[in-house]
C-alpha cells in the first residue's frame, strides 16, 4: 500500500516482481520484429508524411472531438457565450489547465463560472 493515495512514492515491490519480468519469463524475450515493422516504427510521420495530412474532418467529426465550454457571469448566472476549450482559454486569458481546474471545481474565476453543461 502507498503512504499518499494516487501516489507510488515510496511503495517497494516485491523481490519476486523483477525476477519474474527478467530474461526468459519475459512474455516478448526473444521476440523478432520484421523488417517492415521496425521501418514503420522508424519512418518520420509529420507533415505530408501522416497518413491523415490534408483530410479534412467531417463537421459531424468536428462535433464528437470538440469539447464545448459554456460561460456564465457569477452575480447574475447569465449565459456569455459557449466556446471550444482552446477559444474559451483564449478569450478569457487563460491556461487550458487552469480552464479545466475551474470547470471541475465549479468556482467563479474573474467573475465568470465555467461549465460543460447547460446549467439552465
Amino acid at each position: 500500500m502507498s503512504k499518499i493515495a494516487g501516489s507510488t512514492k515510496g511503495y517497494k515491490h516485491r523481490p519476486e516482481f523483477g525476477l519474474s519480468r527478467k530474461g526468459n519469463l519475459n512474455p516478448m524475450f526473444g521476440m523478432k520484429n520484421s523488417k517492415e515493422f521496425i521501418e514503420m516504427q522508424l519512418t518520420d510521420k509529420r507533415g505530408s508524411y501522416n497518413p491523415l495530412f490534408g483530410k479534412i474532418k467531417s463537421p459531424s467529426t468536428l462535433s464528437k472531438i470538440t469539447k464545448i465550454v459554456y460561460v456564465y457571469n457569477c452575480l447574475d448566472m447569465s449565459l456569455i457565450g459557449e466556446y471550444s476549450t482552446v477559444n474559451c482559454a483564449k478569450k478569457i486569458k487563460m491556461g487550458k489547465d487552469t480552464l479545466t481546474k475551474y470547470i471541475k471545481s465549479g468556482l467563479p474565476f474573474k467573475g465568470k463560472i465555467f461549465s460543460r453543461e447547460k446549467l439552465h
